[in-house]
């Protein structure tokens, strides 16, 4: 095997796989990179066996072949070259790569590219493509509220859904729940309904940072396959039945709130300052234009929150997480939300005004007086 590509280019794609490589493993192979060529240049890829990426990128291969190469030594090699040319160069069987870039010369030990792990074939049928921007928010609107218990896999990741002309994010950690929506410009070519680690979506959304460009879902076996230009990445679905969330979401209120969302946050925010008991408590009080938000910890002190609010219905007094509050509000892009209250033991729901696509249900904290 020998290629030669640019150092920036070979320093973006393992940039970008090296962040799934496994730093505790038993397996050293899934510490490696593989580098394979290609009919016009280089594929590197990595895993962890739950996540995988892969990507390319232009070279000149003057011999094909294939190696894993450690990805941490691999990456600061990379990073320390000067901006030129690199040649890589590596003998089959031999299972040691020569990294050369102007008077530099590195000498590597790898593994044979034969004992990396399979990721599903890319000629997988897509099932689903819509814009980088769209799912990228969709995936920022969600993905905080996953679990993070592990006794209650099916929680921790984000439940996907396609249909029609529709797909869904949802997420929940039994407190709290978050359902994104967006209409597609064609119809699913395959429906699904699966879950999918919260590790994928965050990775997927570090690397749709910054793209104008459609993402492509395939579904492989027990696998989603998100395409992106130059990467693919693979991610194995969670096992098990997600809840049924569309009974969480309530269906009416006895008092709604209209708040600027940026104020809103802000006065959480400042309230939260105070709330240190193990819920983080705020309460929250509307009479008249005035919401007043509450925080009081004995050992520590308290805080009052006053800010200007349109009121609906009837006066609810209640309390919730400041932590809940806070991270969904921190996500919203409108300038305005609107706050449906049932009672001072049902769950709240916050919803973006002018907007139909977004609904954060959040359970009430008991407190007593």
């Amino acid at each position: 095997m020998q290629i030669t590509c640019a150092q920036a280019d070979l320093l973006r794609a393992v940039q970008v796989v090296s962040r799934v490589v496994s730093t505790r493993t038993t397996m050293p192979i899934l510490s490696n990179v593989l580098l394979e060529t290609t009919k016009d240049g280089i594929k590197l890829a990595a895993t962890d066996l739950e996540l995988g990426i892969e990507t390319t990128l232009r070279a000149t291969v003057e011999e094909g072949g294939a190696i894993t190469l450690p990805a941490r030594l691999l990456a600061e090699i990379t990073s320390a070259l000067p901006q030129a040319s690199v040649r890589l160069r590596a003998e089959d069987g031999a299972n040691r790569a020569e990294i050369h870039c102007e008077e530099t010369t590195f000498e590597i030990l790898g593994l044979p590219a034969t004992d990396f792990p399979l990721l599903p074939a890319p000629e997988v049928a897509e099932a689903i493509s819509l814009d980088a921007p769209l799912l990228r928010g969709m995936i920022r609107q969600t993905v905080f509220a996953v679990s993070t218990d592990e006794t209650r896999p099916f929680l921790t990741g984000v439940y996907v859904v396609a249909e029609d002309r529709e797909m869904r994010l949802v997420a929940t950690d039994g407190g709290r729940l978050s359902l994104r929506t967006a209409v597609l410009d064609q119809p699913v070519r395959q429906k699904f309904a699966v879950i999918v680690p919260a590790k994928t979506m965050h990775e997927l959304a570090r690397l749709l940072a910054g793209s104008g460009g459609s993402v492509a879902l395939a579904l492989a076996e027990n696998h989603l396959v998100f395409t992106l230009p130059d990467v693919r990445l693979v991610s194995r679905l969670i096992a098990g039945q997600f809840p049924n969330y569309e009974q969480v979401i309530p269906q009416g209120f006895k008092q709604r709130l209209r708040l600027q969302t940026e104020r809103f946050l802000r006065a959480v925010r400042r309230a939260a300052i105070t709330a240190r008991d193990s819920a983080n408590v705020v309460r929250l009080s509307a009479r008249g234009s005035e919401l007043i938000i509450t925080s009081h910890t004995p050992e520590v002190g308290k805080a009052v929150e006053k800010l200007p609010v349109q009121v609906e219905g009837e006066t609810v007094e209640i309390a919730f997480n400041a932590r809940y509050l806070i991270e969904c509000l921190s996500v919203l892009e409108a300038d305005d939300i609107t706050f449906e209250l049932s009672g001072p033991l049902s769950p709240g729901a916050i919803r973006p005004v002018g907007q139909q696509d977004y609904v954060y249900v959040l359970a009430p904290v008991r407190v007593y007086a």
